[in-house]
């Protein structure tokens, strides 16, 4: 794909290229003397085109500025929830009214709360759309409908000061095939959802590239051991044809994306940016490390690390005779829990998972920041389009046990820190939910400590 992402464009396709020129002479980014080769070009010697529209499309680039992915200013985020109601996705689709706001947290919250988190000091949300109901209900009128519910999100969100990521937030769901595993897993499955990136692509289409991005996907949950094999997996190949999907359908958004393996850093360095010729892209990754403490407890992780509770931080804070009382009590929640992926785990392993996390520098939090911006060095890819996509650590257990505030906000600010002094924006996860940042998740106010701990002044 070229720089200016028109690749049908290179199949000779002169109707893929004009209106995409077309949009950049209307905006006035291309100066003075390509705007004069390229009317000459039109005017006097059309099939010119024709026969060389990469050439033509790759001018109107290289003298076009700053690409809106590096005019998006992006710099502290926050995401949105997936949803507050959480059932199945057949329950929705069936619903004669649950879709008629989508996402339903829509329901729960009035314009004046938007304007706030802009108040506090956020200057960007990463806006989460499950797309599992539209895989299940499949092309047709009633996606049309919902999709075109997105754009009109985007207008309310940004119509509060807020630039918008729209993100297609796909998620593990055991078993279905409108799940993140089966997307990425499944070659039949993969198809249906470009299909889908390339219809929410065209809605967003025509959004202030400066204020509007699109990630499309969420977290690929494969090719883990083929990174840490270094070895080539699916992911690859898989990126190009998604970023291609969105780039042909939304010419001038900027496009987020990420590696595989969870969206993590190990993924974000296993990605070789020169495959797409793309300067309109922000680079994502997502950072939950130390992982044994911002996911402890929780009931969708690895089982072992949802044994653990009350876990300290910095790591450092675990002395051998915590350690041993941190892991006898994951051995008896272990054993009471009904799930056999708990009841199966052993103390070898909790207690291998303990002496891991003791041995992990307290600056660990900062690691996933400082090899992020070493890769986009290594590329000569501008801090400014990097971005944290993700960041929290979990504030109850299911029980509804609130966990030391202290070592939370201490853990919100140390990534947070690092973050910036790489030059890289971040998304915090999330307003409300378990690792949610407001105070209370009706009235979905901030938490004032974790403003302090997130540098929000306004809150």
């Amino acid at each position: 794909m070229g720089p200016s992402g028109v690749q049908d464009a290179g199949q000779g396709d002169v109707t893929a290229v004009r209106p995409y020129l077309g949009r950049r002479f209307i905006r006035g980014l291309v100066p003075g003397a390509a705007v004069l080769m390229l009317i000459s070009t039109l005017v006097f010697n059309p099939s010119a085109l024709i026969a060389a529209p990469v050439q033509v499309a790759a001018l109107t680039l290289a003298t076009a500025g700053p690409p809106p992915a590096a005019q998006l200013g992006l710099k502290r985020g926050m995401n949105l929830e997936i949803w507050v109601d959480w059932i199945e996705v057949e329950e929705m689709v069936a619903s004669p009214d649950f879709l008629d706001q989508y996402p339903d947290w829509l329901r729960h919250v009035k314009p004046e709360r938007i304007a706030a988190l802009k108040a506090a000091g956020f200057d960007f949300v990463r806006f989460p759309v499950e797309p599992a109901p539209l895989l299940l209900i499949g092309p047709g009128a009633r996606r049309d409908a919902l999709i075109g519910q997105i754009p009109l999100t985007v207008h309310m969100l940004q119509d509060a000061g807020l630039t918008v990521i729209v993100d297609l937030h796909t998620i593990p769901r055991e078993a279905k095939d409108y799940a993140i595993d089966a997307i990425v897993g499944d070659a039949a499955v993969f198809d249906s959802y470009l299909q889908l990136v390339e219809e929410v692509a065209a809605s967003l289409d025509g959004l202030d590239p400066t204020r509007t991005a699109f990630e499309p996907i969420n977290e690929p949950t494969h090719d883990c051991q083929a990174i840490e094999d270094g070895t080539k997996g699916d992911w690859p190949d898989q990126l190009v044809r998604l970023h291609h999907a969105a780039r042909q359908r939304a010419p001038d958004l900027p496009l987020v994306l990420s590696g595989a393996c969870w969206g993590g850093i190990e993924g974000l360095e296993a990605i070789d940016p020169g495959a797409f010729a793309d300067a309109n892209v922000i680079w994502s990754f997502h950072s939950y490390d130390p992982f044994l403490f911002t996911h402890q407890s929780a009931a969708w992780t690895d089982a072992a690390v949802g044994a653990f509770a009350d876990v300290p931080y910095p790591p450092s804070r675990v002395d051998d005779a915590l350690a041993e009382t941190l892991v006898d009590a994951a051995i008896d929640r272990a054993r009471s829990s009904d799930l056999a992926s708990m009841q199966s785990l052993t103390p070898e392993a909790l207690e291998g998972l303990m002496d891991d996390y003791r041995a992990a520098p307290d600056d660990s939090a900062a690691d996933a920041p400082r090899r992020a911006a070493a890769w986009a060095t290594s590329h000569g890819i501008s801090p400014a389009q990097l971005m944290l996509g993700e960041f929290g650590a979990i504030r109850e257990d299911p029980e509804g046990r609130i966990f030391a505030r202290p070592a939370r906000v201490a853990f919100l600010q140390d990534k947070r820190l690092a973050a910036e002094a790489a030059g890289i924006a971040w998304s915090v996860w999330s307003w409300t939910g378990p690792l949610g940042i407001a105070g209370d998740d009706a009235k979905r106010d901030l938490d004032p400590d974790i403003c302090g701990a997130l540098g929000l002044a306004g809150c």
